[in-house]
């Protein structure tokens, strides 16, 4: 059931970003984002990601409305809490390292790093996925960063 819940997740995560690039009022937060990372050097881990801020206040707005209240709804309809507590543990400690460090290549494994940047190259027209990018390969918004 692991792997199920999982996948499950991911495909809602998939799809709340991918519409984040769609929707206005959610499309202006989310480009915010972009805009932050693009004129930006790739972000460090800091003591206030313990409490889920991310960059600054527009990117934690972004992430609290496309991954965080998504995945604690998620979490309570499904009763998962382990994965609440991995995705704590993701944003908390690993994802600022990885999800925008072009110098990380994940693939195949993971959707951070260079896979992440081909998002933002792109201005968010492929890789929505995160995580694994199993819903890019099956949705055909996957494309891999020229090595």
């Amino acid at each position: 059931m692991f792997i199920v819940y999982l996948l499950l997740w991911t495909f809602m995560i998939y799809w709340i970003h991918r519409m984040a690039h769609h929707v206005p009022g959610i499309r202006r937060i989310h480009m915010g984002h972009h805009k932050f990372i693009a004129t930006n050097p790739p972000p460090n881990w800091h003591w206030t990601n313990l409490f889920l801020y991310q960059d600054n206040w527009i990117s934690t707005a972004d992430v609290w409305i496309t991954e965080i209240i998504p995945t604690i709804i998620f979490c309570w309809l499904t009763d998962t809490w382990w994965l609440a507590g991995l995705f704590y543990l993701w944003q908390a400690l690993i994802q600022e390292r990885l999800e925008h460090n072009p110098n990380f290549d994940g693939y195949p494994l993971f959707t951070c790093g260079q896979w992440h940047m081909m998002h933002h190259y792109f201005q968010g027209r492929c890789n929505y996925g995160i995580f694994v990018p199993i819903w890019d390969m099956v949705f055909n918004s996957f494309r891999r960063h020229p090595t």
